[in-house]
């Protein structure tokens, strides 16, 4: 019988428009999601949820649709969106875990455990097994430490408006000083030695690198799609990858060095250390080091910024709640050697900045995503069968004005 190669391609376009159409049917129709209201394309297809995420627009249009449909929103065939307060305790600490397409293992490097927060609150600190990196006791023992980074800062500061012509009214990028100020922070406290970016006055590599955003989420778009996702793999020069590895050289320079140095003042790594002296239970490999570093290197630096940049934003855009925050802090110390980080504690209005400041400028806009374990389990007193992916997105949860008075306003 002779073969046609345009019939048979006919025929599996044919089957391929079938499958699809009878998934979207399905979807809206038949899925254990259907009553769950949202945009008809979001509910039927993935695409429209990853083509907003590639364009960076995601965090915006989920406030947008929850406004528009509700606390819960389907914002794909598979996932809800929640801006119920009682979702947080039924989402994340259950331990759920993280679905497939955002998980990722860095290239060449073994992971078995890369859920450090988790593990780490029972890391134990040499002669005290109560006490975690993670503990007060442990923040505030690194207050010299964070001190010393701050009075950096604040001379280069100066120094910089020193130089500029224009004394009176000089400008400086509050975005990039932060970025110096956090990396250095960060470093010291994971491995105990700093980027040098307020010393050098320029960014380190790794800022640029960690900034490219775009990348990340094109990344992450593939991965809904395996078959595309093996492919980017082989089809990526080279070159496009000198970045990361150049992340990856730096930190493992930096777990080399800090492994070489057995005295000095206790950073992350001193824990991880002791903890795998301490119990195999918590012990980690040499990329585990790594991975995990690395991740709080970027977890660290960058919400800390976006923090301060929110507060300095909006104290400046009114004068009037900045001369309070300015009142309490002058009157409680009557000199800078008298500031302390536990008795930061005791400024009420201070404390109020930083909590407001986070809401309208959450680190994490999205949401963390989670996934419904198997037997399924209930989200704010709804049952969801296993596989469905749930989150709350933190910039619409703090922007709805079913949550918040005025939301919108900076109210300390």
């Amino acid at each position: 019988m002779f073969f046609n190669p345009t019939s048979a391609l006919a025929l599996l376009l044919a089957s391929v428009l079938s499958y699809n159409v009878v998934r979207v049917i399905y979807n809206i129709v038949l899925h254990p999601l259907a009553k769950y209201d949202g945009p008809l394309s979001w509910r039927a297809l993935r695409f429209p949820f990853v083509k907003t995420m590639v364009s960076g627009d995601l965090p915006h249009r989920i406030k947008r649709l929850h406004e528009q449909y509700g606390p819960i929103v389907r914002v794909a065939p598979d996932e809800l969106s929640f801006t119920d307060p009682a979702a947080w305790r039924d989402i994340y600490p259950q331990n759920f875990q993280r679905p497939r397409e955002y998980k990722d293992k860095p290239p060449r490097k073994s992971c078995r455990k890369s859920d450090i927060c988790q593990r780490a609150r029972s890391w134990p600190i040499p002669q005290d097994t109560r006490t975690s990196f993670f503990s007060e006791k442990s923040v505030y023992e690194q207050e010299a430490m964070i001190k010393g980074h701050v009075d950096l800062l604040i001379r280069k500061l100066h120094q910089t408006i020193d130089t500029d012509p224009s004394k009176s009214a000089a400008v400086v990028d509050a975005l990039q000083w932060c970025n110096y100020a956090t990396f250095d922070v960060i470093g010291d406290f994971i491995w105990g030695s700093s980027f040098k970016c307020l010393d050098q006055v320029q960014s380190h590599p790794w800022i640029q690198v960690i900034a490219q955003f775009k990348v990340a989420l094109i990344v992450g778009a593939f991965k809904f799609y395996p078959p595309l996702d093996a492919i980017l793999t082989f089809i990526t020069p080279k070159s496009a990858m000198a970045d990361l590895w150049m992340i990856w050289k730096t930190t493992e320079n930096k777990i080399s060095e800090r492994l070489t140095r057995s005295k000095g003042r206790k950073d992350v790594m001193s824990y991880m250390i002791a903890a795998n002296k301490a119990s195999s239970e918590y012990y980690m490999s040499r990329d585990e080091m790594e991975i995990n570093a690395m991740l709080l290197v970027i977890a660290g630096s960058e919400s800390v910024t976006t923090a301060l940049l929110g507060a300095t934003h909006y104290l400046l855009r009114e004068p009037a709640k900045l001369q309070i925050l300015v009142r309490e802090i002058r009157s409680t110390y009557p000199e800078e050697d008298d500031i302390t980080g536990i008795s930061l504690n005791s400024l009420p209005y201070l404390n109020a900045v930083l909590q407001e400041a986070l809401r309208l400028c959450p680190t994490i806009p999205d949401g963390m995503r989670r996934e419904i374990p198997k037997g399924g389990a209930a989200v704010a007193g709804h049952f969801l069968p296993e596989g469905t992916v749930v989150s709350i997105p933190q910039w619409a949860t703090y922007q709805s004005p079913r949550n918040y008075y005025k939301p919108a306003f900076f109210y300390p």
